[in-house]
């Protein structure tokens, strides 16, 4: 009998408790959505990122950039010069610094990694070997 008295403020509390349950769920909700937008852009920027680099290495004119080297350096300074499978291993030198410096600035400029990179100056004259690949 007692609860037929307070039957309209248990319905309006039940109600309360439902409006705040639906609430919060649909807060959830909402931040979960948020959250997965943000993951989706950044994956479509990482993607992009991704093709552009492949089409960067993929580039068949990335070999005759990477042949500019041996060009650039006089062939009594070219100790072992090989490119094979996408790989470059060079040895050089008795090179000035100029010579060195457009080498190392063409590496640096063209899509390549450089895997190894070593610079000795011996009085005056630089060496250099270093591998890259793409």
């Amino acid at each position: 009998m007692i609860w037929k008295r307070y039957q309209n403020e248990l319905i309006v509390l039940i109600a309360l408790l439902l409006m705040l349950t639906a609430y919060f769920y649909k807060h959830n909700q909402a931040k979960r959505v948020d959250e997965t937008k943000k993951e989706v852009s950044l994956s479509l920027g990482e993607l992009g990122e991704i093709i552009a680099l492949k089409n960067q290495w993929g580039d068949p004119e990335l070999s005759n950039k990477i042949k500019k080297i041996e060009k650039s350096v006089d062939k009594k300074n070219i100790k072992s010069f090989t490119i094979k499978n996408k790989k470059l291993t060079a040895s050089l030198s008795g090179l000035s610094s100029k010579e060195m410096n457009k080498i190392i600035t063409i590496l640096e400029n063209t899509a390549v990694q450089i895997i190894n990179l070593k610079v000795t100056n011996i009085e005056g004259e630089y060496s250099m070997e270093f591998k890259c690949k793409w």
